[in-house]
């Protein structure tokens, strides 16, 4: 997929952020094309090749849209996580590596019950708390709204669902 200047887009490995510009830049078998990704949650700036946006895991942000669909994602039932921790750390990695922002939330959500079971360990509370930080990065992106605020918005959304299911 090719992007613009100003679009939206996800890395994998380092979120949400801007397409600044596209360069060139002269390599040994001719010009090469570059997006300057500006990321929303980092002071920092990526390089992805043109060629290969799609097979370093660049796609589209989610739009405007998705956001109610995210929040209602979030109240929902969990799916139950794997009672072994490796099992457990592997199912989350692979689902957060797909880049996909359902799958993302599932993670989120799906950590978040576990931990209200008291069943977190020291990995499930970093990628717990990475997702919810991808997730409210991605959607600050997308709403021009402010990140902190909606991470708190995912969180009591989360704290909520599992209050409501305890009653």
């Amino acid at each position: 997929m090719h992007y613009a200047v100003g679009d939206k887009v996800v890395h994998a490995r380092f979120g949400p952020g801007r397409i600044a510009r596209v360069e060139e830049q002269e390599m040994g078998d001719g010009p090469r094309g570059y997006y300057i990704i500006e990321m929303v949650a980092h002071r920092l700036t990526v390089r992805v090749p043109v060629l290969n946006a799609d097979d370093v895991d660049v796609r589209p942000a989610m739009s405007p849209a998705t956001a109610p669909e995210v929040i209602e994602a979030l109240r929902s039932r969990p799916r139950e996580l794997p009672a072994d921790p490796k099992e457990r750390q592997e199912l989350v990695e692979a689902k957060v590596r797909t880049g996909a922002v359902m799958e993302l939330v599932g993670v989120v959500r799906d950590l978040a019950w576990h931990g209200a079971r008291g069943r977190l360990n020291r990995n499930d509370s970093g990628s717990l708390k990475q997702g919810r930080e991808l997730l409210a990065a991605e959607m600050a992106l997308v709403s021009g709204g402010n990140m902190a605020e909606l991470n708190k918005l995912i969180t009591a959304t989360l704290e909520a669902a599992v209050r409501g299911a305890g009653s």
